[in-house]
């Protein structure tokens, strides 16, 4: 997950810098009028003109090397050192005989404009070259043009200096903030906000691999959905769960729970991973509690736009099991491994027997501070495994609605 995102980010990044690049050639164009007054001025040398013609050449042959080759990353570089060796070359012959005071102040100016074009390349290293370019540049001239004086010369260079680093702190703060909110805006995907921050504090906690844990998984799931979605139009349903999984989802992050994943209209969540508390059973307990009550909400809202209210079923289960990012560097996924996710599965499968619509198992129940009036309903065996278990419903969680069961008691099975 962290490769990827960081991948995406880097082909976001290189497309802006190329078009950034092309932005950059016409800029440089866009310096040409300076030079008009030489070609209609009395009295210019020859020189002059030539080292004009010689410029306009250089900026047009830039304008269209740009738009050949500015996708290699390797072409900023090499601009950046074309653009410092003509601003070089030109002082040093100083074709017009001017004073090499000015030569050098322009060549200064003509530098301090690399330098700034390098941060719009956003890059961090191209900042580095392009002020590292420059500052050869001046030491060049300072070698074979006539002398300057000392404090405009060290003064230049330092400004140049001062002018790199500013501009290469600004881009490593610039990438380290789009690092940070692109991290967070994944994390918040499935992570309560809570765990995002730390998470985005240590990347550990995220890396490929996982470790041994006791976490409580919910398992949520919509009862017979497929008849209610075949009398609607495939936007119409999308829209609805859409809407559906916006409340279930800020429930559990409202409890500080972690959404594992979307499974068509069913979803899994963790409490107790990545991070692990003293009451993650009441958390997910709890959350079971409440998504039943926003679900009979959201039927009522949902009632004026034709769908008929839904009923769902909720397993919980704690247990412990390998919590980590399962994949590839590319692409990766944080979930749950172990026996207990599968219990966790088919106890939201069992809910379709009982009339208490939230089932948690034994190792739950134990667990929790408040046992919110949980009715034991026996033992049960799960498909696959050979040890019966103790479940309870949770009674609290009895889902109102026209689509609920009639005529049952708490603890009893629904009649099939």
């Amino acid at each position: 997950m962290m490769t990827a995102r960081n991948e995406a980010v880097a082909r976001a990044i290189h497309a802006d810098a190329t078009r950034n690049e092309r932005i950059i050639a016409w800029l440089r164009l866009g310096l040409s009028p300076a030079i008009i007054p030489d070609f209609l001025g009395e009295n210019v040398s020859p020189g002059l003109l030539w080292m004009d013609a010689c410029i306009f050449a250089y900026f047009v042959v830039a304008l269209l090397a740009t738009y050949r080759w500015a996708s290699w990353p390797g072409f900023k570089y090499v601009i950046m050192a074309a653009d410092a060796g003509v601003g070089v070359y030109f002082t040093i012959i100083n074709p017009d005989g001017g004073d090499a005071t000015i030569n050098f102040l322009s060549l200064g100016l003509f530098g301090a404009l690399v330098v700034s074009t390098a941060s719009i390349r956003l890059s961090r290293w191209a900042v580095a070259y392009g002020t590292g370019v420059v500052i050869l540049g001046f030491v060049l001239v300072l070698l074979c043009a006539p002398p300057v004086p000392l404090p405009i010369s060290a003064g230049v260079i330092v400004i140049i200096l001062v002018l790199g680093c500013l501009s290469y702190y600004v881009m490593t703060r610039l990438f380290s903030l789009v690092a940070d909110v692109t991290q967070k805006a994944q994390l918040a995907r499935f992570l309560s906000p809570e765990v995002v921050e730390l998470a985005a504090r240590d990347p550990s906690l995220l890396q490929l691999g996982g470790k041994r844990q006791s976490v409580s998984m919910l398992f949520a799931d919509i009862r017979a959905f497929s008849s209610v979605a075949e009398k609607h139009p495939p936007e119409e349903v999308i829209g609805f769960l859409n809407d559906y999984f916006r409340t279930t989802t800020g429930v559990i992050f409202s409890h500080r729970g972690t959404l594992d994943k979307f499974m068509g209209d069913a979803l899994m969540a963790l409490f107790g991973a990545p991070l692990t508390h003293p009451d993650d059973a009441d958390r997910a307990v709890r959350a079971a509690v409440e998504i039943m009550q926003r679900v009979a909400d959201f039927n009522r809202q949902k009632a004026a736009s034709g769908f008929p209210p839904i009923l769902i079923g909720i397993g919980v289960n704690t247990d412990e099991v390998i919590a980590g990012n399962v994949g590839t560097d590319q692409r990766m996924d944080y979930t749950v491994i172990g026996d207990g996710v599968n219990v966790a599965a088919r106890l939201e499968k069992l809910t379709k027997q009982y009339d208490t619509k939230v089932i948690i198992s034994q190792a739950t129940y134990d667990r929790l501070t408040d046992k919110l009036g949980a009715i034991p309903h026996g033992e049960v065996t799960i498909p696959g495994r050979a040890t019966p278990i103790r479940i309870y419903g949770v009674p609290h969680a009895r889902l109102v609605s026209q689509a609920a069961p009639s005529g049952m008691q708490y603890g009893t099975r629904a009649r099939s």
